[in-house]
């Protein structure tokens, strides 16, 4: 009898579970389709975002380029429709100057959670881009010694001084690639692919690292500049005591400044061929918005002799911004700095392919902001200081878009 109750008991468990399971089925597959559902719209809200992010991107290239916001607005809808999305010009707005802002909603029908019902499901993603400006060196390197392997490509000697205000970078794989000797200073931090040695009574004031990756040349993309058209301003030679008024243009055979004489640059290119740019005989020589070009038919380059003062800054903006000095770089004639010559120039002083010998001199003169050159030797009581700063070397304007939010 005991058994009989047990067994009619258990048969009204089974009856119960099987009547709870019938109810809940449903539930349970709703719940499930939901959550599939919830899958696909989390899906979809990406894919929203992702078009939103390309629109706003699209839209703001074009408006940064064109400062034409309604072809701004056209760039954005059109990206949109490429990816998928139909939105209209008046979802493309301009919370301020320079931004472009993009609001897409897509709607897709109900999948799994359709049991529940017909309808749709929908989803909106916003963005804000803009484009900006920035101008960038091409290198940050104050000095940058270009040979790839010479023993001494960076030789300071003689009590001599290189004094720099960022770091110097040595291309060449000599274990002896940088030579401080004869109480001799470098005070700057170094970067050298091979080695270095200091001999006793001369030191490096600054981090070495050795064994660095080698860096190319940074204006190796930079183009030589073109012959400007031959014209009658600018003059070869200029004689006689007194001031005078240089201009920009072609200068073939030379120029020759000497006699005392006071000479101004005005801003722009001055093209040197088939000769030197002398600068001798106590002249002084000034200008600001300058770059001086050496071309290579004839390996001429430039002359700083003693007793001449020479004052000159670069241009602020164009192909050339930041460059002062540019020496073809097939041309290895080195530039000639002498005893007794007062230099103040900024920018940058470019002859990758010559080599730099600095012997004696002032100890306040400022070569340039920045020397890329094949190979660099300071001695005889030389004092080289390079003050690099950003804003005053050798740079670019590179544009880009970006989402702000």
């Amino acid at each position: 009898m005991t058994r009989g109750r047990w067994k009619v008991t258990h048969e009204r468990r089974r009856g119960t579970v099987a009547a709870v399971v019938a109810l809940l089925t449903p539930v349970v597959v709703g719940v499930t389709a939901l959550t599939l559902d919830g899958g696909l719209l989390y899906l979809q809200r990406r894919q929203a975002q992702s078009i939103a992010d390309a629109a706003a991107l699209a839209g703001a290239y074009t408006y940064f380029n064109t400062s034409n916001f309604t072809q701004a607005q056209s760039a954005a809808v059109s990206m949109a429709k490429q990816n998928g999305a139909t939105i209209t010009a008046a979802q493309v707005t301009s919370p301020q100057a320079g931004y472009v802002a993009v609001s897409v909603t897509t709607t897709k029908p109900r999948a799994f959670s359709a049991i529940w019902g017909s309808g749709s499901m929908s989803t909106t993603a916003s963005t804000t881009a803009r484009g900006t400006s920035s101008v960038q060196p091409y290198s940050t390197a104050s000095v940058l010694v270009l040979d790839p392997s010479s023993s001494g490509s960076l030789t300071i000697s003689g009590g001599a001084k290189l004094t720099s205000g960022a770091a110097v970078q040595v291309n060449s794989s000599s274990n002896t690639a940088v030579n401080v000797n004869n109480g001799a200073h470098l005070e700057s931090s170094v970067n050298i692919v091979g080695g270095d040695t200091v001999a006793q009574g001369s030191h490096i004031d600054g981090t070495i690292t050795t064994g660095v990756a080698s860096v190319g040349d940074p204006l190796a993309s930079l183009p030589t500049p073109s012959a400007p058209a031959a014209t009658t301003t600018p003059m070869s030679g200029y004689q006689g005591w007194g001031s005078f008024q240089m201009q920009p243009g072609l200068y073939s055979g030379g120029i020759n400044l000497g006699n005392g004489g006071n000479f101004t640059m005005a801003p722009g290119l001055y093209y040197v061929s088939g000769g030197d740019f002398n600068i001798a005989n106590g002249a002084t020589l000034t200008g600001n918005g300058v770059t001086i070009f050496m071309d290579n038919s004839s390996g001429g380059t430039i002359n700083f002799e003693g007793g001449t003062k020479t004052t000159l800054t670069p241009p602020t903006s164009g192909t050339y911004s930041g460059m002062s000095y540019f020496q073809d770089r097939n041309n290895a004639t080195p530039p000639n700095i002498a005893n007794g010559s007062t230099i103040n120039m900024s920018g940058t002083f470019y002859a990758a392919g010559a080599p730099l010998v600095f012997a004696g001199g002032s100890k306040t003169n400022q070569y340039a902001s920045q020397m890329i050159c094949k190979t660099m030797n300071l001695s005889n009581g030389a004092d080289v200081d390079i003050p690099y700063s950003t804003g005053s070397v050798a740079s670019r304007t590179q544009n880009s878009v970006a989402i702000v939010k």
